[in-house]
């Protein structure tokens, strides 16, 4: 669906100051703050927190006073969240070379991995470079596709538009958002095993004994809340619908049927016993599942699309022949114009790299021509699931295994040592997560671009910064982590990084379940049959069943907050159907805006604390309270919020004195 009609928050015939000095240089310093932190809190504690939501208010704090304008300090936002999602591309990969060459023993051409001398590093900076450039660029002709072509939500970057739009504003709009703000960032800095611990993240457990068990769980997270009421009711239960298969259907039939493992990463990460058995059983055999549908999924997605994204490579082609100027362009539209010899140069270096890594040329050319092909395929992929669930949420390591299996597949048909067929896989991964970390973030940053009125040029400008500062920050962060801590050990243990090192190494040692790959194939082809939005779904297999009923919850309650505005307009006496579902029509569109403030807030709260937490262990300040706590104080307290977003979201559209306003004015 085309959105000619939009009108921007800025106009596209208002111009103002918007890639100016100041943004850049706050927006430099953000990346670095962000890709140190995230960078450490994703190889220490697995996870990293997503920085649009933290950027926007750090750069409302230091640019509002200078009398910055909203586009200035969305453009400061743009360059600050690469250091993010560039940081989350290289620890989910680099470090798996590490994590290998402990598991085999030394591999060809990485035996002296970070090197004093300095050289690995170097090569570890273009391998994050070349991938977040490819990132940016390919979401460039992808804009007129995912953004402007289809009504994606782009939770993130509808919630940071909003954040800046009542910030600009002032007034209430800014009290809600940074009422909930607080209520976030308090809520997660509490419950956090690494702020004050007062109670358990999630709550989980196991129902059952010996071959029948039965899995549930439940993250408390402020911030998924507002991602699903952000989604919607529709949304939201078709990546439930997911976690319902993949946990609640797939994974008891699966263990029941093969045993469950009293050993491996997952079954210690989750302190063994049946819990641990149930999350190892995930790790190798349904997590594929999850990937298969994904896949199977994004190529069904893609071949959809495929007119549309022609189309965008089209133009996008055409704009690299042509000589002429962007006159005929307005503002909101201008793109960086691209060439094709961009991506040779980008080819070439890769290629490169590749060789002095694998020391063999049928490998880098396979591998080179795999990296290229694979990331334009899974940006794509990256960038439409950014739209639907947003960045935090992407799951970018499923984009990630998929693109392992199928390179270490290539490659195993070709005369190839498996160690360098180990090698290439990794870091040809490494180049596509990168860059689909980057095209997720990237989308986002120009949905919000769209809705504020930013110039599409200037972003990409700042993100193409972004990207060469996180680049050059990242590398040094994680091989000081690993001087200090050892990648892989107990004091950092890295689990995305082994999980990628593990599938490497099971691929060309065979001892992977290729058979809950095809069935994630298989029941992604059901989906599609059913008519079924196939990648929802999708993501809802893979993703923690933790994640997934959090995100429900929060479209349950923006679905009950239309119940009770019908029900309570249905109460007045001596309107007609016809007013009282105009007066319910006007009454959603103000809660609308509400909810969105509401969830903006909260997931701002949450990434902000996320950050301010991995700085604390940077600083090594350990302020937790308990050691084992209990999770009933944290529900109790989350549900709690839950009502206190209904409640809010109605609060003011359903005063008595607004219904009859509205019937009085549809009188009139």
């Amino acid at each position: 669906m085309a959105n000619d009609d939009f009108i921007p928050y800025i106009k596209h015939d208002t111009v103002l100051p918007e890639l100016t000095f100041r943004a850049l240089i706050v927006g430099v310093l953000l990346t670095i703050l962000m890709a140190a932190a995230n960078a450490y809190l994703g190889l220490y504690a697995g996870m990293t927190v997503s920085a649009t939501i933290p950027a926007v208010v750090m750069g409302l704090a230091v640019l509002k006073p200078m009398k910055a304008n909203i586009l200035e300090i969305n453009l400061s936002k743009c360059v600050a969240v690469a250091g993010e999602s560039l940081a989350a591309g290289v620890i989910f990969t680099i470090p798996g070379l590490v994590v290998l060459h402990r598991m085999t023993g030394g591999l060809a051409g990485w035996s002296n991995l970070w090197g004093k001398n300095g050289y690995y590093i170097i090569l570890t900076i273009i391998i994050a470079l070349m991938g977040g450039l490819l990132g940016v660029l390919f979401t460039i002709p992808l804009r007129n596709v995912l953004i402007k072509d289809l009504a994606l939500p782009f939770p993130e970057g509808v919630a940071s538009a909003e954040v800046l739009k009542s910030c600009e504003k002032g007034g209430s709009g800014m009290k809600i958002v940074f009422g909930a703000l607080g209520m976030g960032a308090l809520f997660k800095y509490i419950g956090s095993p690494f702020g004050f611990s007062l109670w358990k993240e999630k709550m989980e457990g196991v129902l059952g004994g010996g071959r029948v068990r039965m899995y549930g769980g439940l993250n408390l997270s402020p911030a998924l809340l507002g991602v699903g009421y952000i989604l919607g009711l529709k949304i939201s239960s078709l990546v439930f619908l997911g976690g319902v298969i993949g946990w609640i259907l797939m994974l008891p039939l699966v263990g029941a049927v093969s045993g469950w493992p009293v050993d491996g990463l997952y079954y210690e990460l989750n302190g063994g016993g049946s819990l641990g058995s149930v999350w190892q059983v995930w790790f190798e055999n349904t997590l594929y599942v999850g990937v298969g549908a994904i896949v199977t999924g994004g190529i069904w997605t893609l071949i959809k699309m495929r007119k549309a994204i022609a189309k965008g490579v089209g133009e996008a082609i055409r704009s690299t022949t042509s000589k002429g100027d962007d006159e005929d362009i307005i503002r909101t539209e201008k793109d960086f114009r691209m060439k094709l010899w961009y991506f040779a140069i980008i080819s070439i270096i890769v290629g490169i790299v590749y060789f002095i890594a694998t020391k063999n040329i049928l490998a880098t050319v396979v591998a080179t021509i795999m990296m290229f092909v694979a990331t334009f395929v899974f940006t794509a992929i990256a960038g439409y699931l950014a739209g639907v669930v947003g960045s935090s949420n992407n799951p970018i390591s499923g984009v990630t295994v998929a693109t392992l299996l199928f390179t270490a597949l290539l490659l195993m048909i070709l005369p190839v040592d498996k160690y360098v067929g180990m090698t290439a896989t990794i870091i040809v991964g490494a180049v596509v997560c990168v860059s689909a970390a980057i095209a997720g973030d990237s989308m986002q940053e120009l949905k919000t671009g769209q809705l504020l009125g930013a110039t599409p040029y200037n972003l990409q400008i700042a993100r193409f910064l972004g990207v060469a500062v996180a680049a050059l920050v990242v590398p040094f962060v994680v091989f000081m982590l690993d001087d200090v801590y050892s990648i892989g050990s107990a004091n950092l243990l890295a689990p995305q990084a082994t999980v990628m090192a593990t599938i490497a190494k099971g691929v060309f040692q065979w001892d992977l379940n290729y058979l809950m790959f095809f069935i994630g194939v298989v029941i992604a082809i059901i989906l599609i049959a059913l008519d079924l939005s196939v990648m929802a779904v999708a993501i809802g297999i893979y993703l923690p069943f933790t994640l997934t009923l959090p995100i429900m919850l929060g479209g349950i309650i923006k679905h009950l907050t239309g119940i009770t505005i019908a029900k309570r307009v249905d109460r007045v006496q001596g309107l007609s159907k016809e007013k009282k579902k105009s007066i319910v029509d006007r009454i959603l569109e103000k809660t609308e805006t509400h909810g969105i403030l509401v969830s903006s807030g909260l997931i701002a709260g949450e990434a902000i604390a996320g950050v301010f937490i991995a700085l604390l262990y940077m600083c090594h300040v350990q302020p937790a309270i308990f050691s084992d706590p209990v999770s009933w104080p944290g529900f109790l307290v989350f549900a709690y919020l839950g009502f206190l977003i209904w409640y809010f979201v109605v609060r003011g559209p359903l005063r008595s004195k607004d219904i009859v306003e509205y019937s009085n004015e549809d009188t009139d």
